[in-house]
């Protein structure tokens, strides 16, 4: 990506770099929210938006009922990302061609991209309980540092929900994902 370097950092300290996975079905308010304080009190060099192919806590639960297509969720992922040039929406996840995605994979993949990077991996809190399920925790815990964040008011399941009735998602996103996924007047 032409302005985002993928490794090392000119400054000489090593690249802090934040994880930030998710459906993102759709990427809302809430999400941009989270990445910004993130950047700021973890000051973060990047953070990179990985957006999920397959959940492994939400697989076969129904969740993404009237949710969009992983095209549609990259492209607004993109967009958001756009709005920040420490922002990146990075791709590793939602490319895979099948099965659920998990934390530890992308670590690792992005130890390898970031040589040497002090690596965060940006949670909802709600989150934290279940940090012992996810696979491989024990090395997970030890790659990286969890920085867990308070969920906000907009959701995406609200967002879809909206959507469906036609009903105004301003508020809910920012304006670039509220352009494309807003019917026309």
């Amino acid at each position: 990506m032409e302005g985002k370097p993928t490794e090392g950092t000119c400054s000489g300290h090593a690249p802090r770099i934040g994880i930030f996975g998710g459906s993102f079905n759709p990427i809302h308010l809430g999400h941009l929210g989270i990445a910004r304080r993130a950047v700021e009190e973890l000051s973060l060099d990047r953070l990179l938006f990985v957006p999920a192919k397959v959940n492994p806590f939400k697989a076969g639960t129904g969740e993404v009922a009237g949710g969009l297509s992983d095209d549609q969720r990259w492209d607004l992922v993109q967009r958001v990302a756009d709005l920040d040039a420490r922002f990146e929406a990075w791709d590793f996840e939602i490319r895979q061609s099948v099965g659920p995605s998990y934390a530890i994979d992308t670590v690792l993949a992005a130890e390898a991209r970031f040589s040497g990077a002090k690596l965060f991996y940006v949670i909802g809190e709600d989150n934290v309980a279940d940090l012992p399920k996810w696979k491989d925790w024990d090395e997970l815990r030890v790659r990286c540092t969890f920085v867990p964040y308070p969920r906000t008011r907009e959701s995406s399941t609200e967002v879809r929900r909206r959507l469906l009735a036609g009903e105004p998602i301003d508020g809910f996103v920012p304006p670039c994902v509220a352009a494309v996924l807003s019917p026309a007047p």
